[in-house]
């Protein structure tokens, strides 16, 4: 035997001798901790022989790739769903996941000019959904306004959005906020039943408009809808969650916090899609974080209300936005309507509005700031145990990912449809 294996073998039995020598003592050994490989930490979603009508996912496989090649094989659609805003009641969601070589974006068409499919993980430069935005549960509610001119529109089932996914997102340490450009789409995220999330407001203070479609008209709040990016003070459409007894919301939603605008149904804010019903107030059943819901438009996982933070305790997800402490708000100076008022305006100053109803602060986008007060960042992303990161949803502005910290795929933003 040569000196080196020697060695070797005199090392392992001095290694065993002191084990049992600590076992027979009855010295406690420390426990070592072990990461498994990345296959094990993950509960894969289960089968579901596509059928994810109100599916309850558990993964939290923050790779876009472990949704394309589970044993769904990527098809994450459903059927036999109520659409309450056409009176259907056999719908079909239609979403697909696979694998693709991506380049040579073609920004007219929100789409690659060149595209390969790929069977193989490593090769993969995108995850590439496509789907007719049809959720995998019952949606909508009745069309409004005289023949369906409200604001609530009856939803396109054959509207087809491509989105691509990148695989490998980078974090940088400068947020890109989502653009707003209406009647341009630019989503804040994809779920994977194949529905966008909008969280940029449509709804704006604006005052005196007895005009026009019934849509655009001022309610008695002062708010209407159809603002485009030149506007300020805009209403949060999911403010209600944050606060129940809200009163005169512009927007209409069913009970997702969704609706169709120009015919494509989106979420403004989550609340348990693709989750257990009570995500909202206590966490997984299975003592886990949420799964993953969705993608942003980095590449970054979306997941719901619960993670297990970096000190391994499972905590719900906070928001570190506050609302400003002022009495009343302060003007914008290129603010094409003026200055909203609040509580306190119309009881001390209601000479100086133009509206007689006060809105507490907190209603519109510009009552709130970053104050870094929860356990998220001002995208609303945070590092779980396993050192991913990832984005969660809160029921606190601003509800969903408002901004990424990575780059923003172009394929987020989509042509709103022709019904």
């Amino acid at each position: 035997m040569s000196i080196k294996k020697t060695s070797i073998f005199l090392l392992c039995v001095a290694i065993l001798l002191t084990l049992f020598s600590c076992i027979d003592s009855g010295i406690t050994q420390p426990e070592t901790t072990i990461t498994p490989p990345d296959t094990t930490i993950y509960n894969s979603n289960p089968d579901m022989n596509g059928e994810f009508f109100d599916a309850v996912l558990v993964n939290r496989n923050p790779d876009c790739r472990a949704y394309a090649t589970d044993a769904n094989n990527g098809d994450y659609g459903s059927s036999m769903i109520l659409d309450l805003s056409n009176g259907i009641s056999n719908a079909v969601s239609d979403v697909h996941i696979d694998l693709v070589i991506a380049s040579n974006w073609n920004a007219s068409a929100y789409n690659y000019g060149s595209v390969t499919l790929t069977n193989d993980p490593e090769l993969a430069t995108h995850c590439r959904m496509t789907s007719n935005m049809i959720p995998n549960h019952d949606f909508g509610v009745p069309v409004t306004g005289p023949n369906g001119d409200g604001w609530v529109k009856a939803i396109d089932h054959s509207d087809i959005e491509v989105t691509y996914i990148p695989v490998n997102p980078v974090r940088t340490n400068w947020p890109t906020d989502t653009p707003r450009n209406p009647p341009r789409f630019d989503f804040d995220g994809i779920l994977l039943n194949g529905v966008g999330i909008s969280m940029d407001s449509g709804f704006c203070y604006n005052p005196g408009v007895t005009t026009g479609p019934q849509h655009q008209q001022s309610n008695e709040a002062g708010n209407t809808s159809g603002c485009g990016p030149q506007n300020s003070w805009f209403e949060l459409p999911a403010y209600t969650i944050w606060h129940h007894d809200a009163e005169n919301m512009a927007a209409v939603f069913d009970s997702y916090f969704a609706h169709g605008y120009e015919g494509t149904y989106h979420y403004h804010a989550l609340t348990h899609p693709l989750q257990e019903d009570t995500d909202q107030t206590q966490p997984p059943a299975n003592d886990d974080g949420s799964p993953v819901i969705g993608f942003a438009p980095d590449g970054f996982p979306i997941y719901g209300h619960w993670f297990i933070d970096e000190n391994n305790q499972l905590v719900k997800a906070e928001s570190g936005y506050e609302t400003y402490t002022t009495n009343s708000r302060t003007p914008i100076a290129t603010a094409l309507h003026g200055t909203p008022p609040t509580l306190w305006d119309i009881e001390n100053n209601p000479d100086d509005f133009d509206s007689d109803f006060g809105l507490e602060m907190g209603r519109y986008e510009e009552d709130w700031y970053f104050a870094g007060t929860g356990n998220l960042d001002e995208c609303n992303g945070a590092y779980d145990v396993n050192g991913n990161y990832g984005y969660y949803i809160t029921d606190k502005y601003p509800f969903t990912p408002p901004c990424t910290f990575g780059a923003r795929n172009p394929s987020f933003g989509k042509k709103s449809p022709t019904i």
